[in-house]
């Protein structure tokens, strides 16, 4: 049922994508993800072999502040595929990653707006325990 997506799917994984990076062209995604996956970047998904219906895209990084850690860039599901159980079953597929890899945490940032995931990843076991800044650099 869940699939690790590799460089290939890349065209079947944008479109979900977009929707959490609404501020991306459909081209810079492409671009972007080619350079993550060359970066460690993993996704996993639950669809058929048309369309993504929810997906997870994470990386095993260590941090001064938490160590080896399991970060989850992207979680996102279809409207139509929602409460179905995808995003459960995706967070308890990475989790189980971060186990089998000695990650000490696992980490995300989400939208201060995405009330029905911060619920999800509350009830999935997540704390609050920073805010995240970020600024855009000039070129």
């Amino acid at each position: 049922m869940i699939q690790l997506a590799s460089v290939n799917d890349i065209s079947k994984i944008t479109p979900i994508l977009k929707i959490l990076r609404k501020n991306r062209t459909e081209k810079e995604l492409i671009e972007l993800l080619k350079i993550s996956f060359e970066e460690g970047y993993k996704l996993a998904f639950i669809g058929n072999n048309e369309v993504v219906f929810s997906a997870i895209g994470f990386r095993i990084q260590t941090f001064l502040h938490s160590g080896k850690t399991l970060y989850i860039d992207d979680l996102i599901t279809l409207e139509e595929h929602k409460k179905k159980g995808y995003a459960k079953l995706l967070l308890d597929y990475v989790k189980k990653i971060a186990i089998e890899t000695n990650c000490e945490t696992i980490s995300l940032d989400s939208g201060i707006s995405r009330k029905d995931a911060h619920r999800l990843y509350l009830n999935e076991g997540l704390f609050i325990d920073s805010f995240h800044f970020a600024s855009k650099v000039s070129i």
